[in-house]
C-alpha cells in the first residue's frame, strides 16, 4: 500500500535528522526578535505553515513575498528551504539575505549546488528533486523532502512548545479568529 510505503521513507529520512540539528534550529529561532521564512512551491507552503505556528507560540515571523511583510535587517533570521538548491529566487534570496547581516538557515537535498556554494546548510534531506530521482524515495518530484519540512517544523513546534505547559492555550488565543 502506497501510505505504508510514504511511511517507510518518512522513518527513514528522519533518521537524517539529529536531535543536535533541531536544537540547534531552535536556538536559531529563539535568539532572533524576527524571523522569516522563503521557499517556493510545496516547499514554500511548508514554510509558510511554520511562519503560521511560530507566529501563533508569539515570535515575529513572516513571510518573505507577503505584501505586509517588512523589509528584513541585520540581526534578523531567514529559514529557506530548496530540494534542488537550485531555485533562483530561493538562493538569491539566501545570498541577499547574508549580504545584509541576516542570519540564513538552509535546508536542502543537495550536496553540491548553488545554494551550498555561500551556505552550510543546518539539515540535509536525502530526496528526489525536480531534477534528479533518488533511491531515497519512490515518490514523484520533491514530495519526500516537503513532506519531511512539514515534519521537521511540527518537531521544533512541540519541542518548544514543552516548555509551556500552556502553550497550546496561549497559541489557541493567536489562531485565525475570522474564518
Amino acid at each position: 500500500m502506497e501510505l505504508m510505503e510514504i511511511n517507510h521513507e518518512l522513518e527513514a529520512a528522519s533518521n537524517q535528522v539529529t536531535e543536535e540539528q533541531i536544537q540547534q534550529f531552535i536556538d536559531q529561532i529563539d535568539s532572533h526578535k524576527r524571523i522569516f521564512v522563503y521557499g517556493t512551491g510545496r516547499s514554500g507552503l511548508m514554510l509558510k505553515a511554520l511562519a503560521m505556528r511560530l507566529m501563533q507560540m508569539g515570535y515575529q515571523s513572516y513571510v518573505i513575498g507577503e505584501t505586509t511583510t517588512p523589509s528584513v535587517e541585520k540581526g534578523d533570521l531567514l529559514i529557506v528551504a530548496t530540494a534542488s538548491g537550485e531555485t533562483g529566487s530561493v538562493v538569491s534570496a539566501a545570498d541577499s539575505g547574508k549580504k545584509q547581516g541576516v542570519d540564513v538557515i538552509v535546508i536542502t537535498g543537495s550536496h553540491e549546488s548553488s545554494i551550498t556554494k555561500n551556505h552550510k546548510p543546518l539539515i540535509r534531506i536525502d530526496a528526489a528533486t525536480k531534477f534528479a530521482e533518488s533511491e531515497a524515495s519512490i515518490q514523484p518530484l520533491g514530495s519526500l523532502f516537503e513532506q519531511m519540512l512539514l515534519m521537521i517544523f511540527d518537531a521544533l513546534i512541540l519541542k518548544i512548545s514543552r516548555r509551556n505547559a500552556d502553550m497550546n492555550s496561549a497559541m489557541a488565543t493567536r489562531h485565525a479568529s475570522i474564518e
